[in-house]
């Protein structure tokens, strides 16, 4: 067996060269045959088929496939060890899970081992192959050149002579229709041609002898094991970019309704005891007054910021018209020179201030008021100064503004309030 096929194919190229020179002189005085004269280096060709062929490569590949083999069985090796002492360590049914699971593995692992060893062998025995079928070929055609090893320096002479001319072209012809056409039609066609056929076939038929056996390998499958660990409590598959969208997306009447500011605009109705009726006490006047919040004192603009106030057309309108008629009803025995008199001249109009309440409507606890017995006194009527800029109205035909009176002393409170200076005093705290 040989590793170099360069050098052994060389050892050899002599005698096929002789071959090629024989032929082709035979065919130059007419031999033909379709695999020896089909063109002018057919003999060559026949020869040169395993040129290239690098054994020294496919050596190593066995190197290779041996060391994978080794590793494989040492693996092997490993794997069963340990399922021995699994079985010293280890009872009962989880054992018996575990112990399978091994077997399992160590026979995929033995089918690997073999495998290997299996690549190993085909690889060797192609190598093994084409170095002896690379040596027959030489061999065969070095002994056939050999037979007439007497007459080669004559044949060759005159076979060059036959296909280059020469001085002796005749006889040179004779000898080659009479002595080297035999040796060709006989040894070279025969035995020659066939040892080249039988050698390309040879290694067709080992590489194909070596896919086979590497094709009959069945595939080793290795099972995963489980998850050994306790698995963590599954979470939802839910995108990143989702968590902002879903807090965003909640509604917004999730605040309690305690929590919210109550409406400015109705307030609870406050509980009291019944108003007397004031139509007992006086009459009311044919021709109603103007609104209350209308009249300098009373009501006006609230400032921004101050505490929103009742409205003054919802339920306590009512009671508030009903108070304020009753009230003019009183004023209207006092004469308006009197009342212009005693009155002071305020040195600025009152102005609501931001942190006080508008006082526009009057409260609900001034249920004594106006005690129908009790005398209506100047003194009484105008307790509490008020900044005037209008006369109020009594009869249905407005009189017309009396002159502005000159200032004058605020009068004296007396010690003890009558029940107009109550009812006076309550309409102040109205709204508060």
């Amino acid at each position: 067996m040989t590793a170099d096929v360069t050098a052994r194919l060389a050892a050899g190229r002599g005698s096929v060269s002789n071959t090629q020179a024989y032929v082709s002189a035979c065919h130059a005085v007419g031999y033909q045959h379709p695999d020896l004269t089909a063109h002018a280096e057919q003999i060559l060709e026949w020869y040169g088929g395993e040129d290239g062929l690098d054994l020294h490569a496919l050596d190593a590949d066995c190197a290779l496939l041996r060391a994978g083999a080794a590793a494989a069985d040492e693996a092997l090796r490993v794997a069963r060890d340990g399922g021995a002492a699994v079985s010293a360590a280890w009872q009962g049914e989880s054992y018996s899970a575990a112990s399978e699971f091994i077997d399992r593995n160590c026979v995929a692992g033995a089918a690997v081992a073999r495998a290997l060893h299996v690549a190993v062998g085909a690889c060797e025995m192609l190598r093994d192959s084409l170095g002896r079928l690379v040596d027959e070929k030489v061999g065969a055609a070095v002994s056939i050149d050999d037979r007439r090893a007497g007459e080669r320096p004559a044949w060759l002479t005159a076979a060059a002579a036959v296909t280059g001319g020469g001085v002796e072209h005749e006889e040179a012809i004779e000898i080659v229709t009479q002595q080297i056409t035999p040796y060709v039609d006989a040894d070279i066609r025969t035995e020659w041609l066939t040892a080249m056929r039988s050698a390309t076939v040879s290694v067709a038929a080992a590489y194909e002898d070596a896919l086979r056996h590497l094709n009959d390998i069945p595939a080793a499958n290795f099972e995963v094991p489980g998850q050994f660990s306790v698995p963590s409590a599954p979470t939802p598959d839910l995108p990143l970019a989702a968590a902002p969208a879903a807090v965003s997306a909640l509604p917004a009447a999730t605040v309690p309704a305690a929590a919210m500011l109550p409406p400015a605009v109705e307030p609870a109705p406050v509980s009291s005891p019944p108003m007397p009726d004031a139509a007992a006490v006086q009459p009311l006047p044919s021709t109603p007054l103007s609104n209350p919040s209308a009249q300098p004192g009373l009501a006006g603009g609230a400032p921004a910021g101050a505490p929103a106030m009742p409205d003054v057309t919802g339920g306590l309108s009512g009671l508030v018209g009903q108070i304020a008629d009753a009230l003019g009803g009183l004023f209207e025995g006092i004469p308006d020179s009197a009342a212009a008199d005693d009155l002071p001249e305020p040195d600025d109009p009152v102005e609501p201030e931001g942190d006080e309440p508008e006082r526009d409507v009057v409260a609900a606890d001034t249920e004594d008021a106006v005690p129908e017995d009790v005398p209506i006194t100047e003194d009484s009527a105008v307790d509490q100064p008020l900044p005037v800029d209008e006369p109020v109205v009594t009869d249905s035909a407005p009189p017309a503004p009396p002159p502005e009176p000159p200032p004058a002393d605020p009068l004296e409170q007396p010690d003890e309030q009558t029940p107009c200076e109550i009812a006076a005093d309550e309409l102040a705290q109205v709204g508060q």
